[in-house]
């Protein structure tokens, strides 16, 4: 290890530092930069503390709850060079100012990725096996599985998977289902033939994928040409039985459109985000019997998963300063495709 040092600044409100930075983890970055006490961390992180912390920093760490970088202090912070987002988005916290020659940004966006895939996968067999259905008709007193299930619940080989964005989470959902001997369709208008193939996916129009897929689940961009992009023109052509699932955002779908078609019985549906959020204490999506409505957990919210988001961040902190690489870069133009 070298044995010049760095000085970091730890942008995290205490509760956070707490949730994503274990001992370990500390222990590593001190070993090669000085940073702000995390003892002194606020309960909630400012402008005006980032002033402080940021006056000498080559790198700064932030998550969830720091605020947006002003361009007066990415001006005034004339050393740094490297912010390390622990959490997924940029777009709130990097100010235009910021990207210039010598100044990089990484994000967690791929590790939270993974959260994500794998929640997507227990929908996936939780609904496809009928584990909701059954799990509560067992509580009304009943007992009707056995034969009663045969031809209506589901393995997932042989089953055709639609995935919708080969963003971070959709390629993950994608490794994750190869094992499994799906049928794999996936919609991106901006993916190559090359990187279909790679991936070992059939490249498809939104409408066939969404008419001829057994499960269609989201992993597009929440970003303006994207909005309400599953439509009353389109959610019609979603099959019987099948399952619709949306970890993405809320934006992606018109609502209004989905609900006419969920209160008709005819598919199921899995969804972690709406729009807005919450949604109100008396919507339908709370109600419904083909309805699994989850609070906007899917990724990073995990205890596991909340650590190696410290750890990944610190790496990278740690393999840029020294080394000049980043493993999950974000550059500037790429904002316009991602969220």
């Amino acid at each position: 290890m070298s044995d010049k040092r760095f000085n970091v600044a730890v942008a995290l409100d205490k509760e956070m530092a707490a949730s994503i930075l274990g001992a370990d983890d500390l222990e590593f970055l001190k070993s090669f930069a000085d940073i702000n006490p995390v003892e002194e961390l606020p309960e909630e992180m400012t402008l005006s503390f980032m002033e402080k912390i940021f006056a000498n920093a080559d790198a700064c760490l932030t998550c969830w709850g720091t605020p947006g970088i002003s361009a007066e202090l990415a001006d005034s912070a004339a050393k740094l060079r490297l912010i390390a987002h622990a959490a997924g988005s940029v777009k709130y916290l990097v100010p235009d100012n910021y990207w210039r020659p010598g100044r990089r940004v990484t994000s967690n966006a791929p590790v939270i990725a993974a959260d994500v895939a794998q929640t997507v996968l227990a929908y996936i067999l939780f609904v496809s096996r009928g584990l909701w259905t059954f799990a509560n008709s067992t509580k009304r007193g009943e007992w009707s599985g056995g034969e009663a299930s045969t031809f209506v619940t589901k393995r997932l080989n042989g089953m055709v998977i639609g995935v919708v964005g080969a963003s971070h989470v959709g390629r993950e959902v994608i490794k994750l289902l190869k094992p499994f001997d799906c049928a794999i369709e996936l919609y991106d208008p901006l993916i190559s033939d090359i990187d279909a193939a790679s991936l070992g996916v059939t490249r498809v129009g939104l409408d066939e994928l969404l008419s001829g897929c057994d499960v269609v689940t989201l992993h597009a961009p929440a970003i303006e040409s994207c909005r309400h992009m599953i439509n009353s023109d389109n959610l019609a052509l979603i099959k019987n039985g099948a399952l619709f699932i949306n970890t993405a955002r809320g934006m992606l779908v018109d609502e209004s459109a989905l609900l006419s078609e969920l209160e008709t019985g005819r598919f199921f549906a899995c969804i972690d985000v709406t729009d807005p959020e919450p949604p109100a204490a008396d919507h339908r999506f709370r109600t419904l019997d083909n309805v699994i409505l989850t609070p906007h957990i899917a990724g990073g919210h995990t205890e596991t998963g909340r650590r190696m988001l410290g750890k990944n961040s610190v790496s990278e902190i740690y393999d840029y300063l020294h080394k000049g690489v980043l493993k999950c870069e974000v550059r500037q133009e790429m904002l316009g495709t991602m969220a």
